[in-house]
């Protein structure tokens, strides 16, 4: 909710929707939360992320770190602060990545177990939901990625397709999500054309593995699954028509592939309704019985 002094007008109101830019009050927020989980007096967290960081994303020299933990804080911070708002971006998708292997301590120097951080990388993928709804972006975290989705009902339906499939045992269908997913975030040239290419496959996998009749084409494989689950006629024929699937010589091809351009509206669209799609068969195939 906009602040009174932004109401009446006193106080110029935040964007209505941050996409191709950075507040200086969400860079701050997304500061506070990444210091929020490794400011700790008792754990020299810092100095593991700021080499980890320096390591793996900055790819500089780690022996000119700074030494002392305050001081690995400043140099990720002042870090932080110099980079351009996609990049922010990129290295909060780091952090939560790869939060657990960056933060983890031995129990003793003779053991090989590990002390983890309390703080799971789903709670920080929350956290982070929750500043990039709250600052008013049009970014969400889906399955480690960031990605230009906001509509919540939109997110709830990518979210939940990714570990449906790979808990039900549809690892291509996980596989061709994830991927369309990096394609459509990745930054500063999104790949709209084969992000929608990979939710096609998505659903091209899901249809096949469920139905069995991996040699046939998605119509084939749809009128298969509609013999062991009921999908009412009219949906199926409109899935059909939706999806428009030919075959040619590298496989799938959707109609909406041979237009000139494949946008950002075309391959939104796609990734959603192609998740909701996965996340309908799966539920009709458990519902019959059906899942590996």
């Amino acid at each position: 909710m906009a602040r009174f002094s932004e109401r009446i007008g006193i106080v110029e109101p935040k964007p209505l929707v941050q996409i191709e830019g950075m507040t200086l009050e969400l860079r701050n927020s997304l500061w506070n939360l990444i210091y929020g989980l490794y400011e700790n007096r008792h754990k020299d967290y810092w100095r593991q992320v700021a080499q980890f960081i320096a390591e793996h994303f900055r790819k500089v020299p780690v022996d000119e770190l700074p030494y002392r933990d305050y001081e690995c804080r400043d140099w990720v911070k002042d870090y932080f602060f110099k980079l351009e708002w996609h990049e922010v971006y990129d290295l909060v998708e780091f952090i939560d990545n790869n939060h657990i292997i960056m933060t983890r301590q031995k129990h003793s120097p003779y053991e090989d177990r590990y002390i983890y951080h309390s703080v799971k990388p789903d709670q920080i993928k929350k956290a982070v939901n929750t500043i990039l709804q709250g600052e008013l972006t049009g970014f969400r975290f889906i399955s480690g990625t960031r990605v230009p989705i906001s509509d919540e009902a939109e997110v709830t339906e990518v979210e939940e397709a990714t570990p449906r499939s790979k808990t039900v045992g549809l690892s291509g269908t996980t596989k061709h999500i994830r991927t369309a997913l990096e394609l459509f975030g990745k930054k500063p040239n999104p790949d709209y054309r084969n992000a929608t290419k990979e939710a096609i496959s998505a659903v091209e996998s899901a249809v096949k593995q469920l139905s069995g009749a991996n040699s046939s084409g998605l119509d084939g494989a749809l009128d298969e699954l509609s013999r062991k689950t009921s999908i009412h006629g009219a949906l199926k024929s409109a899935f059909k028509k939706l999806y428009g699937y030919t075959s040619d010589e590298d496989g799938i091809r959707h109609a909406i592939l041979e237009e000139n351009e494949v946008g950002f509206d075309e391959a939104k669209y796609m990734i959603v309704a192609c998740s909701a799609f996965v996340n309908f068969l799966i539920s009709k195939a458990d519902a019959a019985d059906l899942l590996p």
